[in-house]
């Protein structure tokens, strides 16, 4: 029996982004891989998170190789989860990582989560 299209839970599954690869030779770093962050927007549900992310799978850019005209590889881009206002946001256990209680809230995840995530 179907009741409508009321969501109160949902798992995603999320990645930051993997570090780039550095130049040893001439002591180079490679760049630090992208963050995943859960906003909370007022007017955001989580029927919209999941239609926006039917694939449920969300990974942050990597950062970029060390080079020699560029010893410290750059920052992969951010991943930003737009969440609704009101909700916890757990980790695969079920520990809850952090609540967006208004409008702005934010929460770093760098490792998979659910309970509505990139």
């Amino acid at each position: 029996i179907k009741y409508g299209n009321f969501i109160d839970n949902l798992r995603l599954f999320t990645k930051g982004g993997s570090g780039g690869m550095g130049y040893p030779r001439l002591g180079g770093e490679g760049g630090k891989g992208g963050d995943i962050w859960v906003v909370a927007h007022k007017k955001m549900t989580l029927k919209q998170l999941k239609d926006k992310y039917p694939q449920k799978r969300l990974v942050a850019e990597g950062g970029a190789n060390s080079r020699v005209s560029a010893l410290k590889g750059s920052k992969g881009k951010d991943c930003e989860i737009s969440a609704p206002v009101g909700i916890s946001v757990t980790d695969e256990n079920g520990k809850i990582i952090g609540e967006l209680n208004k409008e702005g809230d934010r929460i770093l995840d760098s490792q998979m989560l659910e309970n509505p995530l990139c």
